[in-house]
Order: structure tokens, then sequence, then C-alpha cells
């Protein structure tokens, strides 16, 4: 049996940790080489994400992955998301697009800030129907149709569409996008508030049916919703005048009060008739 001293130990240590290290160099270049040549970064979310949140850097990081896998839109630098806001959820460990956040309008138009499967349409209001010019771009409305009695047989008041998403008042987007007449009219006079007198809203397809019909029949008003708000709906039916103020009923009148019997004429007595100037005398005959 070999015996070492103390410095052949120490030698024999040393050999044997130079060698563990020299395998697991190894290994860790084998494995980092698993990725090909042409991988790219992307940024994922971290957690999940819901929607209309603002974007920190804790919620998201970046990865790499192969270069054919990368799909149109992702964003690749952090930097670019961090303060952004999404428009629905995004899912933890989702690659992130920048058709889901708000404000990449600004290089994909205003059909960018469509949401997928919706629409956008405009309804007009104005300083009562359209809640005083406080709707603005990013928030989200419920839509009330009064319809009168001549379309609806008696006047009726209908929640028609729920938690719908405003895309644009007048043509100010979230994003800030506007003509340059909207620009010239606010620099004009800024103190004087710009009136709203359209707001454009991301419907399905059914919904752009109701609301048109609505619209041509009706009086249409838009319901502000919380900020921040889920997309919860609340059950509601129609309601008309009798509903607020109750049926009223005539107050019941006193019956007629009897006809006192006529009274009935003298049976005639038989006799003779005697005329006496101007004086007519009945003379009876016993």
């Amino acid at each position: 049996m070999f015996k070492f001293s103390s410095k052949g130990l120490l030698v024999l240590a040393i050999v044997l940790s130079l060698l563990t290290t020299g395998l697991v160099y190894s290994y860790l270049k084998k494995t980092s080489g698993s990725l090909p040549a042409n991988s790219v970064d992307v940024v994922v979310a971290k957690v999940e994400i819901g929607p209309k949140t603002r974007i920190t850097p804790e919620m998201v990081q970046v990865t790499k992955i192969p270069a054919p896998y990368l799909q149109p839109g992702i964003v690749q630098d952090a930097k670019d998301v961090i303060g952004m806001v999404s428009k629905e959820t995004i899912a933890a460990g989702e690659q992130i697009s920048v058709r889901r956040l708000w404000g990449e309008g600004k290089t994909a138009g205003f059909s960018g800030s469509i949401p997928q499967n919706k629409r956008a349409i405009t309804v007009g209001v104005n300083e009562v129907t359209g809640v005083a010019g406080f709707t603005k771009a990013g928030d989200y409305v419920d839509v009330v149709v009064t319809f009168d009695k001549n379309t609806a047989g008696e006047n009726v008041s209908q929640l028609v569409l729920q938690n719908i998403l405003v895309l644009a008042a007048n043509r100010e987007t979230e994003s800030g996008a506007g003509t340059a007449e909207t620009a010239n009219a606010n620099s004009k006079d800024k103190k004087e508030v710009a009136k709203t007198a359209t707001v454009t809203l991301a419907v399905t397809p059914d919904e752009v049916a109701k609301l048109t019909l609505s619209e041509d029949k009706g009086k249409v008003r838009l319901v502000l919703r919380p900020f921040m708000q889920n997309a919860d709906t609340a059950i509601a039916g129609a309601v008309t005048p009798r509903d607020i103020v109750g049926l009223h009923t005539p107050p019941a009148s006193s019956p007629p009060a009897e006809k006192a019997p006529a009274p009935q004429a003298t049976a005639a007595k038989s006799g003779i008739q005697m005329i006496r100037g101007t004086k007519a005398e009945v003379i009876a005959i016993n």
C-alpha cells in the first residue's frame, strides 16, 4: 500500500482539481454551444402581464432563440418595452410583440391600435352623451340607447354594450397622434377645451350591427367605466317609464246619484170637460 507524504498529497489534490476544472469547462463549453451561432435576443414576459398595465423591468427578461424562430414584430431590446402599456394579457414566458403594446401605432398607423378580432366604429356624441368630454382614448365605456315610442312601441332605454374600448376621442388616440388641424386648433387657444364630437370604439362584428342600428333608431349615450377595472358585465334589463313611475290608474269616481223616480201622472178621472172662457174644468161623472 502506497503512502504519500503531506507534500505528495498536496500535489495530488492540485492535479485532481485541475482535472475537474478541465472537465467542467469542457462540459460548459459544449452546453453553451448547443444554440446555433445565429441565435438572437428576444424579450419575454417573466410574469403574466395584465391588460392596460405599465411594464416595469421586473416583468420582463431577455432570452435567446434561434433566428429562424423569430416572429415578426417581436421586441429584442428590453428598453423598448419598459414603460410601455400592454393592450391585453401577455402570458408568462410569451415573447412580447409590438402589437401587444400601446404606442406602436406610431409606426403601424391607427389600424395597429385595433385589437385582434375587433373593428373600429365612430359614433357622434356631445357634451352630455359623451360624458362631458372626459372620455379619452384608452378608457372603457358602456353604451346605453334610448328608443322613442314610434320605434319600440313605447319609450325604452337599454344597456346595449358593455366594457367597450375607446380607440380615439375626436382624432386623438392614446399615443397622442392627431391631425394637423387638431394641433392648429389647440395652439390657437390653449385655454379653450376642445369639445368631443366623435368617439371611436373597438367592437366585434356583431356589436357593429347593434351599435349602427341603435344610433340610427335611437339616442346613444356613453357611460364611462372606472380606470383599470376588470372586464365584468352587469345584468341590466330594458327600462320603460312605467318601470320608473309605476302603473298609475285614475282614482275611482263616486257612483252617480240615483235619479229620483219621475212623478207618475195622476190617472185621469172620467168626466166631462167644460171650458169657461180661458179656464178648462173637468166635471166628474159619478
